[in-house]
């Protein structure tokens, strides 16, 4: 699991293998409960940390304000 604080936001990263794909779920953490706001399925990190970064590095570019 990853942790992260963007722009004052906490967001939590987890990865699951499935023996083919990881697939990625990002939660936003707000008034101290996660909502669940992405899963994204990847073939190719190879652990579980790889597919976490991954896949926030695809939730920033696409959902998170560029400066």
């Amino acid at each position: 699991m990853l942790r992260i604080v963007e722009d004052s936001q906490a967001f939590s990263v987890e990865a699951e293998y499935d023996g083919d794909f990881w697939f990625v779920k990002v939660y936003v953490h707000e008034n101290g409960n996660a909502r669940h706001r992405f899963t994204y399925k990847i073939n190719h990190p190879k652990d579980e940390e790889s597919a976490c970064q991954r896949g926030w590095e695809l939730f920033k570019h696409r959902h998170l304000r560029q400066s």
